[in-house]
C-alpha cells in the first residue's frame, strides 16, 4: 500500500466519506465516552498518586491483574476470552530504542507476541491494553488480516474497556489514566488528522500509517457509547470484514459542511496600525476558539501576551483565501545561527492545513529569505502505540 488512493481502496472508504468523518472533529456531535478529569476537577493528591502507581510495578501483574479482567468481564464467553489472554499471549521487551510498542502475528499455531517495554507508568498501562487488543483480535480472527482502521478501531475499544475497568475497582488510578486518554488525543485528533487531511488533498502523497487514526479513533468512541457490547465479540472476530461494523456513514452524516464564516480581512491601514494588529489578534483567536488543538486551554494573559509579541517582530502570518477571508495562521522563531525559522503554532479551517502551510511556506521563502521547518509535521516519526 503506497497512497491514499490504495488506502481508501482497502478500506471501501471513498474520500468525502472520511472528509465528512473528520468533520466530526470540529463539531459539537462527537460523543465522548469518559469525562475530562484534568479539565473540570483537580488532579488527583500525591498521595493517591503514589498509592495507585505502587500497584504499576510489574507488567505480568497488571496485566494478569487489571486489563484481562477488564476485557473478560466486557464478553459473555468469560471463561474463553480469559484462556486466550492467560494462556495464548506472550510478552517481550523491546530489543532496540527507538522501535515503538507493536503486537506481532506469527502465524496460525503461534501466540502472538506483546512487544514493549514497562516503566511502571499509566502510559505503560494504557499501551498494555492497547497491544493486547491487537493480540486479542488476532486470536479471535484466527489470525485473518484486518484493514488497519479496523485493527485500531479494536486497539482503542480496548482501552476504554481499561478506563471502564479502572474506574470502578481502582479509582485511585483512574483521574491519572484519563489524562493519558485526552492527551493521546491531542496526537491522533491533531497531527494524525493533519496526515490525513494532507493525503486526502494531495494523492501523490505517500501513505502514512499515522492515517489510520482519525477515524479508528472517532469509530471507537461512538461504537463504545452505543450501548451494549454485544458486537464485540462478531467485530474483533471479523477480520477482513472488520469495516461493516464501523459507524463511517453515521459519522460523516453527522458532520455539518463547515464553511468559512469569516468576514474578509480589510486591507492594513499605515494610519492605524494598532487597529490592524487587535484585527488580527482577534481573528487568530477564533481560528483557535474554533479549530485549535491545544491553544484554547492556554492562560488568557499568556496567550494574547505570545501573540502580541509575534506581531510585534513580524513573526506571525495570517493565511486569506482569494475573498480575503482568513483560512488558518502560524507563528514562528526565528534562529540567528542557520537563518531557519521553526514553527510554533499553526491552526486552520478544516481541509486547509496544507494550503495553510504552503503559502506560509511561500512568505517566508519570498519575504524572508529563510527556510521554514514544521513542528507538526505528518513525515515526522513520533513514539506512537
Amino acid at each position: 500500500m503506497h497512497t491514499s488512493v490504495e488506502w481508501l481502496a482497502l478500506h471501501g472508504l471513498s474520500a468525502s466519506q472520511v472528509q465528512g468523518v473528520i468533520c466530526d472533529c470540529f463539531t459539537d456531535n462527537l460523543e465522548i465516552p469518559p469525562p475530562s478529569h484534568s479539565l473540570f476537577h483537580s488532579r488527583v493528591a500525591v498521595a493517591d498518586q503514589d498509592h495507585s502507581m505502587s500497584a504499576l510495578k510489574f507488567q505480568c501483574e497488571c496485566y494478569r491483574d487489571i486489563v484481562v479482567p477488564a476485557f473478560v468481564v466486557a464478553f459473555a464467553n468469560k471463561s474463553e476470552i480469559e484462556h486466550l489472554l492467560s494462556k495464548n499471549v506472550e510478552h517481550q521487551s523491546l530489543s532496540s530504542r527507538g522501535v515503538v510498542p507493536h503486537t506481532v502475528d506469527k502465524g496460525r499455531g503461534d501466540p502472538p507476541t506483546i512487544l514493549m517495554n514497562w516503566n511502571g507508568r499509566v502510559e505503560d498501562l494504557m499501551c498494555l491494553a492497547h497491544e493486547t487488543t491487537h493480540a486479542l483480535q488476532i486470536l479471535l480472527s484466527n489470525h485473518e488480516t484486518m484493514p488497519p482502521v479496523g485493527r485500531e478501531t479494536c486497539a482503542f475499544i480496548g482501552e476504554l474497556l481499561l478506563l471502564d475497568h479502572v474506574k470502578e475497582h481502582l479509582p485511585d488510578l483512574y483521574p491519572a489514566l484519563v489524562d493519558v486518554w485526552y492527551g493521546e488525543n491531542d496526537f491522533y485528533l491533531g497531527s494524525c488528522v493533519d496526515a490525513l487531511e494532507d493525503s486526502l488533498n494531495h494523492p501523490d502523497i505517500s501513505y502514512h500509517y499515522y492515517q489510520n487514526y482519525p477515524l479508528a479513533r472517532l469509530a471507537a468512541m461512538q461504537m463504545y457509547c452505543s450501548g451494549q457490547k454485544d458486537w464485540l465479540f462478531s467485530f474483533l472476530s471479523s477480520g477482513r470484514d472488520a469495516m461493516v461494523y464501523l459507524p463511517i456513514d453515521a459519522l460523516a452524516k453527522s458532520a455539518v459542511d463547515i464553511r468559512n464564516s469569516f468576514p474578509p480581512l480589510l486591507q492594513p491601514d499605515a494610519a492605524w496600525p494598532a487597529v490592524d494588529a487587535y484585527r488580527s489578534l482577534g481573528v487568530m483567536a477564533l481560528l483557535d476558539i474554533g479549530y485549535g488543538q491545544n491553544e484554547f486551554r492556554a492562560n488568557i494573559g499568556d496567550y494574547y501576551l505570545e501573540l502580541l509579541k509575534h506581531l510585534e517582530n513580524c513573526t506571525a502570518f495570517i493565511a486569506l483565501d482569494n475573498e480575503r477571508k482568513p483560512v488558518g495562521y502560524a507563528t514562528w522563531m526565528r534562529s540567528d545561527v542557520d537563518n531557519n525559522v521553526t514553527i510554533t503554532r499553526q491552526t486552520a479551517l478544516l481541509g486547509q492545513r496544507f494550503n495553510m502551510r504552503w503559502a506560509l511556506k511561500q512568505y517566508i521563502s519570498t519575504s524572508k529569505g529563510v527556510k521554514a521547518s514544521y513542528t507538526r509535521n505528518a513525515s515526522k516519526e513520533m513514539l506512537i502505540w
